[in-house]
């Protein structure tokens, strides 16, 4: 069986591959999109920053430093997408809530002295 033929595994998976829009990022696979080219400059794949951004990375410059993303000599085009891609994968700050307040002191003019 060759593998370009319909039913073989590898013609399927091209078949597919061929018959997906590639730009859309939702329906792929995420193998596929972790295989997709984010900086052509430095040929830095979306998997590299996706491992950038879980170990820690959470900043553009911190992802420039840990990838090259973002350091072509393109002057960065693929700026928006890794801004992007910290938007969806980076830990999100948590809001700090107001402290409580405290307790009222024992010198309060309405606690009742004993």
């Amino acid at each position: 069986m060759n593998a370009s033929e319909p039913g073989s595994g590898r013609g399927a998976v091209l078949l597919a591959l061929l018959e997906m829009n590639l730009s859309d990022e939702q329906a792929q696979h995420p193998v596929i999109r972790g295989l997709k080219t984010v900086c052509l400059c430095n040929n830095i794949k979306y998997r590299t920053i996706e491992r950038a951004i879980h170990r820690g990375a959470c900043t553009l410059s911190q992802v420039a430093a840990c990838t090259g993303a973002t350091t072509g000599h393109c002057g960065g085009s693929c700026t928006p997408d890794v801004q992007e891609m910290l938007a969806e994968l980076a830990p999100q700050p948590v809001l700090s809530q107001t402290p409580p307040k405290p307790a009222a002191s024992p010198d309060a003019w309405w606690i009742r002295k004993k």
